[in-house]
């Protein structure tokens, strides 16, 4: 179990970061300008961050999260620095929102997808996501497991190695055969494809549009549209 005061102390490191970074957030506030957006969620929000443009610009937002921990921090900090706003958090898995259909104009989820069951999660989304609402999602690609497998080796860290072996197994099986392990041996984290996540959005009604200013190789970033409902 992660330490309450170490997690804490990520929290606020990764609320430093994203308030120094003014392009991620300039980026997250131009998808306002193409559609009406008053209702966000943030799905795996941690200490709800990703919200702030959202919130500026007046959206009503809502972030998830499977801790409760950051809920309670992220309450905390937007009460301190956006008294005022309509922030809220929910203590909930991404493969069970707990919210009506069509709810949201824009649904975030940077980086936590590849902790979930894929499947669940993207139908989840895609159920409580308005049509012609955007979906805001990072990932984490091949390219990410295998760098950290080797960066492992290079820095004699079995344990970082093993994981990454671990999850690049578990994903080779998701790919192959579209069933993502439950857990156990072979781990649910998984990395995802632009082949297998088209696939898997296709599913669901959801379309890649294009990608991010801050997309890279390794976690790519991608702006999804809910095109239809699939029947």
């Amino acid at each position: 179990m992660t330490d309450p005061a170490e997690y804490e102390a990520y929290m606020r490191e990764e609320w430093l970061l994203f308030s120094r970074d003014t392009a991620r957030q300039n980026e997250s506030s131009r998808v306002m300008d193409d559609i009406d957006v008053r209702r966000v969620l943030d799905v795996g929000c941690g200490g709800g961050q990703e919200m702030v443009p959202f919130v500026m610009r007046g959206a009503n937002c809502v972030g998830i999260d499977i801790s409760h921990a950051s809920g309670v921090f992220g309450t905390r900090m937007f009460t301190a620095e956006y008294p005022g706003h309509p922030v809220r958090f929910v203590t909930s898995a991404a493969e069970s929102l707990p919210f009506s259909n069509d709810s949201f104009d824009l649904v975030q989820c940077r980086v936590s997808i590849p902790y979930t069951n894929n499947r669940a999660a993207l139908a989840e989304i895609a159920r409580v996501l308005r049509p012609g609402g955007i979906l805001l999602l990072k990932t984490h690609h091949l390219r990410f497991y295998t760098r950290k497998f080797a960066d492992g080796v290079r820095q004699r860290s079995p344990l970082f190695s093993v994981h990454a072996l671990r999850v690049l197994i578990s994903g080779a099986i998701f790919h192959l055969t579209g069933r993502q392990p439950a857990g156990g041996l072979l781990l649910r984290e998984s990395f995802m494809t632009e082949p297998l996540l088209r696939k898997e959005l296709g599913r669901v009604g959801l379309q890649i549009t294009g990608e991010l200013s801050d997309s890279n190789p390794f976690t790519p970033s991608y702006r999804i549209v809910k095109r239809s409902v699939p029947a």
